[in-house]
């Protein structure tokens, strides 16, 4: 009996002395996304009504035809404003931005066209569709004549995260800073007939 315990033993003692085997393998992984670079440049306009800044359908041409006159204030204006907006097309980036008028016809007689009666506003859009939150460019008025507009230049930089939307109206006369700009409502006292422009809005991507 007294060899069985020993051998026991010794057996159990060479079990605790045996080497544990361990395998272990490790493998690396790269992670990586790209984001492309924006390719192109979108430019469009959209008419909006005034009342209740319902927006409508797109736009080609900048009409603000019917003109009606508002007897209380003596001053002609439209029913609607347009919305330009400006943006970097497939892929990241913003679009840096010129801006230029350039004055057309009016009736003869008349000193000054319709770059002194109508007025631009410069913002920076973000957020999506339906819950967007717009930022005045302050750098850029934010709001100028369109005969003052002679190469405006907004850069990426500051539509960053974003994109341009730009607010063509007619001048109602009721911001001092216009009217010490040289601006200048429709009034009885201008004369009938055509008055145009063109205004012309360039966006690069590099």
């Amino acid at each position: 009996m007294q060899k069985l315990r020993l051998v026991l033993l010794g057996v159990f003692c060479l079990s605790l002395m045996a080497p544990t085997v361990v395998f272990a393998v490790s493998t690396s992984f790269v992670v990586s996304a790209s984001i492309p670079q924006a390719t192109g440049v979108s430019i469009s306009a959209t008419k909006v009504l005034s009342d209740g800044n319902q927006w409508g359908a797109s736009v080609t041409a900048l009409d603000f035809d019917p003109m009606t006159l508002d007897s209380e204030n003596g001053v002609w204006l439209p029913d609607h404003y347009f919305a330009i907006d400006v943006g970097a097309t497939g892929g990241a980036g913003s679009p840096d931005v010129t801006v230029t008028y350039v004055e057309g016809a009016k009736p003869t007689g008349q000193t000054n066209g319709l770059g002194y009666k109508s007025i631009a506003t410069f913002v920076k859009v973000t957020g999506a569709t339906g819950n967007q939150t717009e930022t005045e460019l302050n750098a850029h008025g934010p709001k100028k004549l369109l005969k003052d507009l002679s190469g405006e230049q907004i850069t990426d930089t500051e539509i960053s995260g974003g994109f341009l939307r730009i607010y063509v109206g007619v001048f109602p006369g009721d911001d001092q800073d216009i009217l010490d700009a040289d601006g200048e409502p429709f009034t009885n006292s201008d004369k009938p007939g055509d008055y145009d422009g063109t205004l012309t809005i360039t966006g690069t991507v590099s």
